[in-house]
């Protein structure tokens, strides 16, 4: 019988079937200083929670990302039926990058899923790999 068990990683469906490991964390990011959020395994989802009463804040996967046009936009907790808070993501990664749109401290909260897929098991997501934003 052979010990060379397949490692969990992101192509095995199993480890987005079952429900996730759970992840919280909260942090500030100022002005345009970027903050990343590395997460201890690949997700299955995540949610991001803006807390700032005026500021949007802008997630991405790369810091180039949050620099550039690559970024999701969480508006601030005091707009119109948002709360701050973000839809659920399915999206699979090892990481966030977080800033403020504009000048400011932001607050914000992650939560999310966790599959058993280490980070070292999933491929880097920057143009320098192949993925290229629109």
């Amino acid at each position: 019988m052979s010990l060379n068990w397949a490692k969990p990683n992101h192509n095995h469906a199993s480890e987005y079937q079952v429900a996730g490991w759970p992840f919280v964390t909260s942090s500030v990011t100022a002005g345009t200083t970027k903050g990343v959020v590395t997460f201890p395994q690949v997700t299955q989802w995540f949610q991001v929670r803006n807390s700032h009463a005026t500021l949007s804040l802008r997630v991405g996967f790369t810091a180039d990302g949050v620099d550039g046009t690559n970024y999701l936009l969480i508006g601030p907790s005091l707009a119109a039926g948002t709360d701050g808070m973000s839809p659920v993501y399915n999206i699979k990664c090892k990481e966030l990058w977080v800033r403020a749109d504009t000048s400011g401290a932001a607050t914000y909260s992650v939560i999310a899923g966790l599959t058993n897929v280490t980070g070292s098991e999933f491929p880097a997501l920057g143009a320098s790999n192949g993925f290229v934003g629109t």
